[in-house]
């Protein structure tokens, strides 16, 4: 089977993130799976008219802005059949942009105190999620404006600060393009996670429609 390319897309307006360090690191990571070949940028323009060269795309993005130009560039990727995966602040990313958040169905509502908690999956016969156990995490646990009947649930976390459970990965489709959505990622620690390491993997192969 041919490599499923795939752009690693790195948005670093935010401040509370090393956003480059970490998308290389994923970057990286991802080179060293079998059939997928990422490549790295923070290059705004790609959205516009570059994407087609790609099966899939995740975002690792905060705040910042998009053109209509950009906007609609990415939005008729996923329409057409690309995959799109948003990481961590990829809900926290480009506020004002109301398609892109009709896309992800997602929004960033807050988050708890940068703790350890465990991830429950919620659908352990899903592709993304088949045979992975509950794992512990040290992450901040985010909150979402997020309509539940609108995705499909994988991953779900308790927050005993709040006692209250929240999403933690979903999916949905948009137009022929896979959507899929990881909350996790604010730093190294959870990065060399090795669940949080295979969710990434899967979730790219997912999007890209070779699992």
């Amino acid at each position: 089977m041919n490599m499923l390319n795939t752009l690693i897309f790195v948005g670093t307006e935010g401040i509370y993130h090393d956003h480059e360090g970490n998308g290389k690191y994923l970057t990286a990571m991802l080179n060293e799976t079998n059939d997928i070949k990422a490549d790295f940028s923070r290059d705004y323009n790609v959205l516009a008219d570059g994407l087609d060269a790609y099966q899939a795309v995740l975002f690792y993005t905060d705040v910042g802005e998009l053109t209509s130009e950009q906007e609609t560039g990415l939005l008729n990727y996923i329409k057409s059949g690309g995959g799109f995966f948003g990481l961590h602040t990829a809900a926290a990313s480009f506020r004002e942009s109301e398609g892109y958040h009709g896309m992800l169905k997602g929004f960033f509502n807050g988050h708890s105190p940068y703790m350890d908690f465990t991830v429950n999956v919620s659908d352990a016969d899903h592709p993304i999620s088949q045979g992975l156990d509950d794992y512990e995490v040290k992450d901040e646990l985010y909150y979402l404006k997020h309509n539940p009947d609108t995705s499909h649930h994988l991953m779900h976390a308790y927050d005993h600060t709040k006692d209250e459970t929240h999403v933690m990965a979903f999916h949905h489709t948009y137009g022929k393009g896979r959507v899929f959505y990881f909350a996790l990622g604010h730093d190294m620690v959870v990065l060399e996670n090795p669940s949080f390491q295979e969710v990434i993997r899967r979730g790219v192969l997912w999007v890209g429609n070779r699992l």
